[in-house]
């Protein structure tokens, strides 16, 4: 068996991160970890170079901050995880090394207050992870399962681009695609993939997995499905294995479940055999025809708030919970790439600070704030 092998570079102490990556390598039998304190910057691209050539799957898991902590020997580095990473995609692109995941993993205060602020350092990242609770939650079988996954598909680009010399020729193999459905997706996301290196290709696939659009989550599934997926127990698990051509199986696919959103759409005309879109049905609606349909026991998912539309688009993204994006307010992100869907918060959520260290307003949504605050005091005065 090809063992997945992590390099660690952390400065804070053994006691401290040894037993995180020994609770992150139980969770999954093809991964191992090899901690080391960081060293100088030439010496430490030498031992990163070394391991690579070493291992046949290979990544990086780094700490936002080096240059807090004094190793045994007194010694302190004055770069921090950035620079680094900054380093070996540059020489990712001249060829100097072949191209492997650099995952960041920090404590969440830092990546909310250090990491979040600074969009130039984002794409340098495969995945974010927080060593304590936080948004980016590194415990759990997920985290291991993406780093595996991570890794082997690194490994994949690789093998297309033979080994890193050529480039990437286009994203039907990249994304197991099947060829007429090319036509289906935006044509400016089919031809990113052209002449593209491994990293320039892992980094679309990771921006396409980690927000919703051409591919959505299973919370996004269920609300485009109009389904409380904890109600429906069982019959939500019978749905996604009728539903599973729908599933997406290309790059990293294994490491995060995602759907192909145009394949979601197309269940009410090809599978339930209706003249509309689901879309135009309200939530009690789509369950409704599922049930019927495959013989299930779906709850439709209720609405945030009393008097929120059930005519469900995306999700809350401080809830996670089912949204008609009428019902709630457009948040800033730093992906700007037209095939990816707006992010919002329901009403609610922005009213009540929900999970506020997480998300922003939009600024073009700000004016519409002030105005629903203005009706709401005049509401309370009267």
């Amino acid at each position: 068996m090809s063992f997945v092998k992590y390099l660690c570079i952390d400065d804070q102490p053994q006691q401290f991160i040894q037993p995180m990556l020994d609770r992150l390598a139980g969770t999954n039998g093809n991964l191992k970890f090899h901690r080391m304190q960081p060293q100088k910057l030439e010496q430490q691209l030498d031992v990163i170079r070394e391991m690579e050539r070493n291992s046949e799957i290979f990544g990086l898991l780094l700490d936002l901050r080096l240059d807090e902590e004094f190793d045994e020997a007194g010694n302190k580095v004055f770069y921090r995880g950035p620079t680094l990473a900054q380093e070996l995609r540059s020489r990712m692109a001249d060829g100097e090394i072949c191209s492997f995941p650099i995952v960041l993993w920090s404590m969440n205060d830092k990546i909310v207050h250090s990491y979040s602020p600074d969009s130039s350092s984002h794409d340098l990242f495969d995945a974010v992870y927080a060593k304590d609770d936080g948004m980016h939650q590194l415990e759990g079988k997920f985290v291991s399962s993406a780093l595996v996954a991570l890794a082997q598909g690194y490994k994949f680009l690789r093998g297309l681009s033979k080994k890193g010399n050529t480039k990437i020729s286009g994203a039907v193999e990249v994304l197991n695609l099947l060829p007429n459905e090319r036509d289906l997706l935006d044509p400016r996301l089919v031809n990113s993939f052209f002449s593209v290196s491994p990293v320039t290709a892992a980094s679309i696939v990771v921006s396409l997995i980690s927000n919703n659009g051409t591919l959505i989550d299973e919370d996004v599934l269920a609300a485009k499905l109009g389904a409380d997926i904890t109600a429906s127990g069982e019959s939500w698990d019978e749905l996604k294995v009728i539903i599973k051509d729908t599933y997406y199986t290309g790059l990293f696919h294994n490491g995060w479940d995602r759907w192909w959103s145009h394949r979601v759409e197309a269940i009410a005309f090809e599978k339930l055999k209706l003249k509309t879109s689901l879309r135009r049905l309200d939530a009690a609606e789509r369950i409704t025809e599922l049930n019927n349909a495959f013989n299930l026991s779906l709850v439709p998912a209720s609405p945030i708030e009393p008097g929120y539309s059930t005519n469900y688009t995306t999700k809350c993204f401080a809830t996670n919970k089912p949204l008609d994006s009428s019902d709630g307010f457009k948040i800033a992100s730093n992906t700007q790439d037209p095939w990816l869907d707006s992010c919002y918060i329901s009403t609610h959520a922005l009213l009540a600070r929900i999970n506020k260290d997480t998300w922003h307003l939009d600024p073009l949504e700000l004016e519409r704030y002030k105005g629903l605050k203005e009706k709401l005091k005049n509401e309370e005065e009267n």
